[in-house]
Protein backbone atom coordinates (compact mmCIF):
# COMPACT_ATOMS: atom_id res chain seq x y z
CA UNK A 1 0.00 0.00 0.00
CA UNK A 2 1.27 3.32 -1.06
CA UNK A 3 0.81 5.97 1.50
CA UNK A 4 3.79 8.12 0.38
CA UNK A 5 1.21 10.89 -0.81
CA UNK A 6 0.00 11.22 2.46
CA UNK A 7 3.25 11.59 3.68
CA UNK A 8 4.39 14.79 0.96
CA UNK A 9 6.72 17.36 3.48
CA UNK A 10 5.61 20.66 3.64
CA UNK A 11 7.30 23.11 0.80
CA UNK A 12 6.33 26.51 1.63
CA UNK A 13 8.45 29.41 1.91
CA UNK A 14 8.62 31.86 4.41
CA UNK A 15 9.68 35.95 4.46
CA UNK A 16 11.70 36.82 8.05
CA UNK A 17 10.91 40.14 9.38
CA UNK A 18 13.59 42.30 9.39
CA UNK A 19 12.08 43.78 12.67
CA UNK A 20 13.82 43.50 16.06
CA UNK A 21 11.91 41.11 18.26
CA UNK A 22 10.60 43.50 20.62
CA UNK A 23 8.64 45.01 17.91
CA UNK A 24 7.72 42.13 15.69
CA UNK A 25 3.74 42.28 16.95
CA UNK A 26 3.99 46.01 17.47
CA UNK A 27 4.46 45.84 13.08
CA UNK A 28 2.05 42.76 12.57
CA UNK A 29 -0.60 45.04 14.07
CA UNK A 30 0.08 48.08 12.63
CA UNK A 31 0.79 47.74 9.06
CA UNK A 32 -1.85 49.06 6.46
CA UNK A 33 -0.75 47.21 3.55
CA UNK A 34 -1.00 43.54 4.59
CA UNK A 35 1.46 41.11 2.97
CA UNK A 36 1.00 38.61 0.31
CA UNK A 37 3.02 36.34 2.96
CA UNK A 38 3.61 36.91 6.41
CA UNK A 39 5.73 34.99 9.09
CA UNK A 40 5.68 35.41 12.83
CA UNK A 41 8.78 33.18 13.35
CA UNK A 42 6.55 29.77 14.54
CA UNK A 43 3.96 30.79 11.43
CA UNK A 44 3.64 31.61 8.15
CA UNK A 45 0.99 32.60 6.52
CA UNK A 46 -0.63 34.13 3.06
CA UNK A 47 -3.18 35.92 2.16
CA UNK A 48 -6.16 34.78 0.20
CA UNK A 49 -9.13 36.21 -0.80
CA UNK A 50 -9.17 38.48 2.63
CA UNK A 51 -8.10 36.45 4.53
CA UNK A 52 -5.07 34.19 6.13
CA UNK A 53 -4.15 30.62 5.60
CA UNK A 54 -1.80 29.32 7.87
CA UNK A 55 0.57 27.62 5.21
CA UNK A 56 3.41 26.26 7.83
CA UNK A 57 4.55 25.41 11.22
CA UNK A 58 8.01 25.37 11.81
CA UNK A 59 9.15 21.80 12.82
CA UNK A 60 10.82 22.43 16.23
CA UNK A 61 8.07 24.66 17.42
CA UNK A 62 6.63 24.43 20.84
CA UNK A 63 2.66 26.35 20.41
CA UNK A 64 -0.48 25.35 22.29
CA UNK A 65 -2.88 27.03 19.68
CA UNK A 66 -3.29 28.70 16.44
CA UNK A 67 -3.92 32.48 16.59
CA UNK A 68 -6.90 33.64 15.57
CA UNK A 69 -5.74 36.67 13.20
CA UNK A 70 -2.79 38.32 12.09
CA UNK A 71 -2.41 42.04 10.93
CA UNK A 72 -5.97 42.48 11.33
CA UNK A 73 -6.84 39.55 9.02
CA UNK A 74 -8.45 36.76 10.21
CA UNK A 75 -7.07 32.99 9.76
CA UNK A 76 -9.34 31.20 8.18
CA UNK A 77 -7.84 27.75 6.66
CA UNK A 78 -4.81 25.62 7.46
CA UNK A 79 -3.35 24.17 4.38
CA UNK A 80 -2.21 21.20 3.37
CA UNK A 81 1.07 19.54 5.12
CA UNK A 82 0.85 22.62 7.42
CA UNK A 83 2.38 21.22 10.49
CA UNK A 84 3.71 17.81 9.27
CA UNK A 85 6.34 16.41 11.47
CA UNK A 86 5.76 19.10 14.13
CA UNK A 87 6.63 16.23 16.44
CA UNK A 88 6.90 18.70 19.75
CA UNK A 89 3.55 20.06 19.47
CA UNK A 90 1.29 17.88 22.76
CA UNK A 91 -1.86 19.75 22.45
CA UNK A 92 -2.98 21.96 20.41
CA UNK A 93 -6.55 24.69 19.77
CA UNK A 94 -7.57 25.82 16.44
CA UNK A 95 -9.57 28.64 16.38
CA UNK A 96 -13.03 28.84 15.64
CA UNK A 97 -12.53 31.14 12.16
CA UNK A 98 -11.27 28.41 10.88
CA UNK A 99 -13.34 26.82 8.79
CA UNK A 100 -11.03 24.09 6.43
CA UNK A 101 -7.80 21.94 7.46
CA UNK A 102 -5.65 20.72 4.70
CA UNK A 103 -4.83 17.07 3.13
CA UNK A 104 -2.06 15.98 5.89
CA UNK A 105 -2.03 19.05 7.73
CA UNK A 106 -1.00 17.38 10.94
CA UNK A 107 -0.07 13.96 9.39
CA UNK A 108 3.08 12.43 11.36
CA UNK A 109 2.57 14.64 15.02
CA UNK A 110 4.11 12.00 16.52
CA UNK A 111 3.17 13.74 20.09
CA UNK A 112 0.02 15.30 19.61
CA UNK A 113 -2.06 13.59 22.58
CA UNK A 114 -5.24 16.22 22.20
CA UNK A 115 -6.70 18.69 19.40
CA UNK A 116 -9.69 20.97 19.18
CA UNK A 117 -11.41 21.58 16.47
CA UNK A 118 -13.33 24.38 15.48
CA UNK A 119 -17.39 24.32 15.19
CA UNK A 120 -16.95 25.09 11.54
CA UNK A 121 -15.48 22.84 10.21
CA UNK A 122 -16.84 20.41 7.86
CA UNK A 123 -14.54 18.10 6.81
CA UNK A 124 -11.67 15.84 7.98
CA UNK A 125 -9.59 15.83 5.26
CA UNK A 126 -7.68 12.85 3.40
CA UNK A 127 -4.48 11.49 6.12
CA UNK A 128 -5.07 14.74 8.25
CA UNK A 129 -3.64 13.07 11.33
CA UNK A 130 -2.12 10.26 9.93
CA UNK A 131 0.65 8.59 11.71
CA UNK A 132 -0.10 10.64 15.51
CA UNK A 133 0.22 7.95 17.18
CA UNK A 134 -0.15 9.72 20.71
CA UNK A 135 -3.47 11.34 19.74
CA UNK A 136 -5.22 10.15 22.72
CA UNK A 137 -9.08 11.90 22.11
CA UNK A 138 -10.52 14.12 19.71
CA UNK A 139 -13.97 15.90 19.89
CA UNK A 140 -15.42 15.66 15.78
CA UNK A 141 -17.60 18.90 15.74
CA UNK A 142 -20.99 18.40 14.71
CA UNK A 143 -20.73 20.46 11.65
CA UNK A 144 -18.49 17.65 10.37
CA UNK A 145 -19.99 15.90 6.93
CA UNK A 146 -16.96 14.22 6.05
CA UNK A 147 -13.98 11.87 7.49
CA UNK A 148 -11.36 11.29 4.89
CA UNK A 149 -9.75 8.22 3.64
CA UNK A 150 -6.31 7.13 6.12
CA UNK A 151 -7.61 10.41 8.45
CA UNK A 152 -6.74 8.42 11.16
CA UNK A 153 -4.40 5.82 10.06
CA UNK A 154 -2.02 4.84 12.86
CA UNK A 155 -2.97 6.92 15.41
CA UNK A 156 -2.23 4.09 17.65
CA UNK A 157 -3.06 5.52 21.23
CA UNK A 158 -6.68 6.27 19.97
CA UNK A 159 -9.24 4.35 22.07
CA UNK A 160 -12.73 5.95 21.77
CA UNK A 161 -14.87 8.55 19.16
CA UNK A 162 -17.84 10.10 18.74
CA UNK A 163 -19.09 10.60 15.87
CA UNK A 164 -21.35 13.54 14.63
CA UNK A 165 -24.71 13.12 13.51
CA UNK A 166 -24.14 15.09 10.23
CA UNK A 167 -21.76 12.42 9.23
CA UNK A 168 -22.14 11.31 5.72
CA UNK A 169 -18.89 9.81 4.53
CA UNK A 170 -16.75 7.78 5.86
CA UNK A 171 -13.60 7.16 4.24
CA UNK A 172 -11.22 4.16 3.18
CA UNK A 173 -8.81 3.34 5.99
CA UNK A 174 -10.04 6.36 8.00
CA UNK A 175 -9.33 4.39 11.66
CA UNK A 176 -6.98 1.66 9.89
CA UNK A 177 -4.12 0.32 12.20
CA UNK A 178 -5.69 2.10 15.09
CA UNK A 179 -3.95 -0.72 17.38
CA UNK A 180 -5.75 1.02 20.85
CA UNK A 181 -9.49 1.56 19.36
CA UNK A 182 -12.40 0.08 21.28
CA UNK A 183 -15.44 2.22 21.00
CA UNK A 184 -16.89 4.00 18.36
CA UNK A 185 -20.25 5.91 19.52
CA UNK A 186 -22.52 6.31 16.67
CA UNK A 187 -25.72 6.25 18.81
CA UNK A 188 -26.32 10.04 17.31
CA UNK A 189 -25.54 9.13 13.74
CA UNK A 190 -28.34 7.64 11.50
CA UNK A 191 -26.22 6.46 8.83
CA UNK A 192 -24.01 4.29 11.03
CA UNK A 193 -24.17 1.08 13.22
CA UNK A 194 -21.56 0.34 15.75
CA UNK A 195 -22.69 -3.27 17.49
CA UNK A 196 -21.02 -6.31 18.31
CA UNK A 197 -17.48 -4.42 18.05
CA UNK A 198 -18.44 -3.37 14.52
CA UNK A 199 -19.07 -0.29 12.84
CA UNK A 200 -20.98 -0.62 9.78
CA UNK A 201 -23.57 1.52 7.64
CA UNK A 202 -27.00 1.08 8.83
CA UNK A 203 -27.61 -1.41 7.12
CA UNK A 204 -25.31 -3.62 7.85
CA UNK A 205 -23.63 -4.09 4.60
CA UNK A 206 -20.21 -2.76 5.22
CA UNK A 207 -17.90 -2.95 7.92
CA UNK A 208 -15.92 -0.15 8.39
CA UNK A 209 -13.43 -0.73 11.57
CA UNK A 210 -13.91 -3.25 14.24
CA UNK A 211 -12.64 -3.21 18.22
CA UNK A 212 -9.47 -3.74 18.58
CA UNK A 213 -10.67 -5.68 22.17
CA UNK A 214 -12.73 -8.34 19.74
CA UNK A 215 -11.41 -11.75 20.80
CA UNK A 216 -11.96 -15.74 20.19
CA UNK A 217 -14.43 -16.88 17.20
CA UNK A 218 -15.70 -13.83 15.44
CA UNK A 219 -18.75 -14.04 13.09
CA UNK A 220 -19.71 -11.97 10.45
CA UNK A 221 -23.16 -11.10 10.04
CA UNK A 222 -25.09 -12.31 6.83
CA UNK A 223 -25.88 -9.09 6.08
CA UNK A 224 -22.75 -7.88 5.30
CA UNK A 225 -21.41 -8.12 1.60
CA UNK A 226 -18.59 -5.96 2.23
CA UNK A 227 -15.64 -6.27 4.37
CA UNK A 228 -13.88 -2.41 4.26
CA UNK A 229 -10.04 -1.43 3.80
CA UNK A 230 -8.84 -1.65 7.34
CA UNK A 231 -11.72 -2.93 8.89
CA UNK A 232 -10.25 -5.41 11.25
CA UNK A 233 -6.29 -4.39 11.26
CA UNK A 234 -4.50 -5.29 14.43
CA UNK A 235 -7.14 -7.01 15.85
CA UNK A 236 -4.45 -9.22 17.26
CA UNK A 237 -6.95 -11.54 19.73
CA UNK A 238 -9.13 -12.80 16.78
CA UNK A 239 -8.24 -16.37 16.94
CA UNK A 240 -11.19 -18.44 14.25
CA UNK A 241 -13.44 -16.76 11.41
CA UNK A 242 -16.64 -17.07 10.11
CA UNK A 243 -17.25 -15.16 7.10
CA UNK A 244 -20.48 -15.92 4.97
CA UNK A 245 -21.61 -16.48 1.63
CA UNK A 246 -23.00 -13.02 1.67
CA UNK A 247 -19.37 -11.62 1.80
CA UNK A 248 -18.43 -10.48 -1.85
CA UNK A 249 -15.38 -8.66 -1.22
CA UNK A 250 -12.00 -8.37 1.53
CA UNK A 251 -10.96 -5.30 1.28
CA UNK A 252 -7.25 -4.06 1.42
CA UNK A 253 -5.59 -4.66 4.98
CA UNK A 254 -8.84 -6.00 6.06
CA UNK A 255 -7.80 -8.68 8.73
CA UNK A 256 -3.90 -7.11 8.46
CA UNK A 257 -1.71 -7.92 11.85
CA UNK A 258 -4.04 -10.31 13.11
CA UNK A 259 -1.43 -11.89 14.87
CA UNK A 260 -3.53 -14.76 16.65
CA UNK A 261 -5.65 -15.57 14.16
CA UNK A 262 -5.32 -19.50 13.34
CA UNK A 263 -8.64 -20.37 11.12
CA UNK A 264 -10.24 -18.73 8.42
CA UNK A 265 -13.72 -20.41 7.27
CA UNK A 266 -14.25 -18.71 3.59
CA UNK A 267 -17.84 -19.55 2.36
CA UNK A 268 -18.95 -19.60 -1.08
CA UNK A 269 -19.98 -16.49 -2.47
CA UNK A 270 -16.03 -14.79 -2.09
CA UNK A 271 -15.01 -13.03 -5.40
CA UNK A 272 -12.03 -10.78 -4.38
CA UNK A 273 -9.51 -10.58 -1.56
CA UNK A 274 -7.77 -7.48 -1.79
CA UNK A 275 -4.18 -6.25 -1.27
CA UNK A 276 -2.42 -7.29 1.98
CA UNK A 277 -6.19 -8.26 3.07
CA UNK A 278 -4.17 -10.98 5.76
CA UNK A 279 -0.53 -9.97 6.00
CA UNK A 280 1.32 -10.84 8.83
CA UNK A 281 -1.72 -13.36 10.33
CA UNK A 282 1.43 -15.18 12.03
CA UNK A 283 -0.54 -18.19 13.14
CA UNK A 284 -2.85 -19.03 10.71
CA UNK A 285 -1.59 -22.62 9.18
CA UNK A 286 -4.46 -23.30 6.37
CA UNK A 287 -6.37 -21.53 3.59
CA UNK A 288 -9.22 -23.59 1.45
CA UNK A 289 -10.69 -20.79 -0.92
CA UNK A 290 -14.61 -21.06 -2.30
CA UNK A 291 -15.03 -22.25 -5.71
CA UNK A 292 -16.11 -18.50 -6.05
CA UNK A 293 -12.95 -17.09 -5.56
CA UNK A 294 -11.50 -15.01 -8.88
CA UNK A 295 -8.79 -13.16 -7.30
CA UNK A 296 -6.40 -12.83 -4.67
CA UNK A 297 -4.51 -9.51 -4.48
CA UNK A 298 -0.57 -8.64 -3.98
CA UNK A 299 0.70 -9.66 -0.67
CA UNK A 300 -2.69 -10.50 0.62
CA UNK A 301 -1.14 -13.58 2.73
CA UNK A 302 2.15 -11.64 3.16
CA UNK A 303 4.25 -12.81 5.94
CA UNK A 304 2.28 -15.80 7.30
CA UNK A 305 5.04 -17.49 8.37
CA UNK A 306 3.08 -20.94 9.58
CA UNK A 307 0.75 -20.97 6.71
CA UNK A 308 1.86 -24.80 5.07
CA UNK A 309 -1.42 -25.90 3.71
CA UNK A 310 -2.32 -23.91 0.77
CA UNK A 311 -5.90 -25.13 -1.85
CA UNK A 312 -6.66 -22.72 -4.64
CA UNK A 313 -10.29 -23.44 -6.20
CA UNK A 314 -10.66 -23.89 -9.65
CA UNK A 315 -12.54 -20.91 -10.84
CA UNK A 316 -9.39 -18.63 -9.47
CA UNK A 317 -8.01 -16.85 -12.15
CA UNK A 318 -5.33 -13.89 -10.90
CA UNK A 319 -2.68 -14.49 -8.10
CA UNK A 320 -1.09 -10.94 -7.43
CA UNK A 321 2.67 -10.26 -6.51
CA UNK A 322 3.83 -11.44 -3.70
CA UNK A 323 0.23 -13.17 -2.51
CA UNK A 324 2.65 -15.38 -0.50
CA UNK A 325 6.02 -14.30 -0.10
CA UNK A 326 7.09 -15.12 3.53
CA UNK A 327 5.36 -18.18 3.82
CA UNK A 328 8.07 -19.85 5.30
CA UNK A 329 6.45 -23.43 5.82
CA UNK A 330 4.57 -23.15 2.26
CA UNK A 331 6.60 -25.95 0.20
CA UNK A 332 4.25 -26.55 -2.49
CA UNK A 333 0.81 -25.74 -4.13
CA UNK A 334 -0.85 -26.74 -6.84
CA UNK A 335 -2.36 -23.94 -9.55
CA UNK A 336 -6.00 -24.77 -11.41
CA UNK A 337 -5.87 -24.23 -14.98
CA UNK A 338 -8.57 -21.51 -14.38
CA UNK A 339 -5.75 -19.30 -12.95
CA UNK A 340 -4.34 -17.18 -16.24
CA UNK A 341 -2.46 -14.70 -14.44
CA UNK A 342 0.53 -15.17 -11.92
CA UNK A 343 2.32 -11.58 -11.11
CA UNK A 344 5.93 -11.43 -9.66
CA UNK A 345 6.80 -13.85 -6.58
CA UNK A 346 3.46 -15.14 -5.82
CA UNK A 347 4.51 -18.00 -4.76
CA UNK A 348 7.67 -19.82 -3.21
CA UNK A 349 9.61 -16.43 -2.56
CA UNK A 350 10.99 -15.47 1.28
CA UNK A 351 12.10 -12.28 2.09
CA UNK A 352 16.06 -12.37 3.20
CA UNK A 353 17.28 -10.00 6.01
CA UNK A 354 18.40 -7.75 3.44
CA UNK A 355 14.97 -7.02 2.13
CA UNK A 356 15.42 -9.22 -0.89
CA UNK A 357 13.34 -11.83 -2.43
CA UNK A 358 14.78 -15.14 -2.32
CA UNK A 359 13.20 -18.45 -3.92
CA UNK A 360 12.68 -21.53 -1.32
CA UNK A 361 14.65 -24.37 -2.94
CA UNK A 362 12.24 -26.50 -1.36
CA UNK A 363 9.15 -25.23 -2.96
CA UNK A 364 6.95 -27.09 -5.48
CA UNK A 365 4.24 -26.60 -8.30
CA UNK A 366 1.66 -28.92 -9.33
CA UNK A 367 0.80 -27.28 -12.40
CA UNK A 368 -1.09 -28.19 -15.76
CA UNK A 369 1.05 -27.88 -19.12
CA UNK A 370 1.02 -25.01 -21.31
CA UNK A 371 -0.88 -22.55 -18.16
CA UNK A 372 -0.07 -19.46 -16.65
CA UNK A 373 1.12 -21.98 -13.61
CA UNK A 374 3.70 -24.01 -15.79
CA UNK A 375 4.93 -20.63 -17.41
CA UNK A 376 5.74 -19.87 -13.62
CA UNK A 377 7.38 -22.72 -12.63
CA UNK A 378 9.50 -22.74 -15.36
CA UNK A 379 10.16 -19.18 -15.37
CA UNK A 380 11.10 -18.71 -11.66
CA UNK A 381 13.09 -21.94 -11.59
CA UNK A 382 10.86 -24.07 -9.43
CA UNK A 383 10.08 -27.32 -9.53
CA UNK A 384 7.29 -28.71 -11.18
CA UNK A 385 4.88 -31.74 -11.50
CA UNK A 386 2.44 -32.09 -15.04
CA UNK A 387 -0.78 -32.61 -13.37
CA UNK A 388 -2.84 -33.40 -17.27
CA UNK A 389 0.30 -35.59 -18.17
CA UNK A 390 -0.13 -37.50 -15.07
CA UNK A 391 -3.63 -37.75 -15.52
CA UNK A 392 -2.81 -38.72 -19.20
CA UNK A 393 -0.64 -41.84 -17.75
CA UNK A 394 -3.26 -42.91 -14.97
CA UNK A 395 -6.06 -42.76 -17.99
CA UNK A 396 -3.57 -45.12 -20.02
CA UNK A 397 -3.46 -47.54 -17.15
CA UNK A 398 -6.81 -47.82 -16.05
CA UNK A 399 -7.73 -48.39 -19.74
CA UNK A 400 -5.13 -50.78 -20.11
CA UNK A 401 -6.36 -52.53 -17.10
CA UNK A 402 -9.68 -52.45 -17.86
CA UNK A 403 -9.08 -53.95 -21.46
CA UNK A 404 -7.03 -57.06 -19.85
CA UNK A 405 -9.99 -57.58 -17.36
CA UNK A 406 -12.13 -57.51 -19.82
CA UNK A 407 -10.28 -60.13 -21.82
CA UNK A 408 -10.41 -62.39 -18.37
CA UNK A 409 -14.48 -61.75 -18.03
CA UNK A 410 -14.96 -62.78 -21.74
CA UNK A 411 -12.42 -66.18 -21.44
CA UNK A 412 -14.49 -67.09 -18.37
CA UNK A 413 -17.66 -66.28 -19.76
CA UNK A 414 -16.62 -68.72 -22.95
CA UNK A 415 -15.26 -71.39 -20.54
CA UNK A 416 -18.42 -71.26 -18.64
CA UNK A 417 -20.80 -71.46 -21.49
CA UNK A 418 -18.18 -74.39 -22.92
CA UNK A 419 -18.69 -76.22 -19.44
CA UNK A 420 -22.32 -75.85 -19.75
CA UNK A 421 -22.36 -77.26 -23.83
CA UNK A 422 -20.22 -80.19 -22.37
CA UNK A 423 -22.14 -81.07 -19.54
CA UNK A 424 -25.52 -81.32 -21.73
CA UNK A 425 -24.34 -83.16 -24.15
CA UNK A 426 -23.32 -86.20 -21.89
CA UNK A 427 -26.58 -85.98 -20.59
CA UNK A 428 -27.90 -86.01 -23.70
CA UNK A 429 -26.18 -89.61 -24.81
CA UNK A 430 -26.52 -90.86 -21.12
CA UNK A 431 -30.38 -90.17 -22.11
CA UNK A 432 -30.12 -92.06 -25.55
CA UNK A 433 -27.91 -94.98 -24.32
CA UNK A 434 -30.67 -95.47 -21.16
CA UNK A 435 -33.29 -95.32 -24.03
CA UNK A 436 -31.71 -98.28 -26.15
CA UNK A 437 -31.09 -100.29 -23.23
CA UNK A 438 -34.62 -99.91 -21.81
CA UNK A 439 -35.85 -100.39 -25.52
CA UNK A 440 -33.38 -103.78 -25.62
CA UNK A 441 -34.68 -105.16 -22.27
CA UNK A 442 -38.17 -104.51 -23.27
CA UNK A 443 -37.60 -106.46 -26.67
CA UNK A 444 -36.04 -109.15 -25.07
CA UNK A 445 -38.85 -109.57 -22.96
CA UNK A 446 -41.30 -109.67 -25.55
CA UNK A 447 -39.55 -112.31 -27.13
CA UNK A 448 -39.21 -114.77 -24.27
Amino acid sequence: MKLNKLLSAAAAGFIILSAVPSAASAVDDTMLNPQEELTDGTFTYELENGSYILTHCETGAIVTEVPQERNGYTITAIADNAFTECTKITELKIPMSVKKIGTSAFAGCTSLSKITLPDKLTEIPEGAFISCTSLESVDIPDSVTSIGNYAFYGCAALADVTLPASLSNFGTMAFADCESIDNIDASKCSGYNFADGMLTDSGKTKIYRASTKLTGDVYIDNTVTSIEPGAFSLCENIENLFIPSSVVTIGDDAFGYCGGLKKIDFSEGLNTIAPIAFKYCLELETVEFPTTLKEIGEGAFFNCPKLNRVTLNEGLETVGNGAFVGCTSLNSIAVPRSVTKIDENAFGYNISQEGQYELNNNFKMSVFSNTAGARYAFSNKISSDSVDKDLKKTAFLIVAAGLVIAAIVFAIVLMARGRKGASAAVKEAEKLEKEQEEEANYKKIIDE
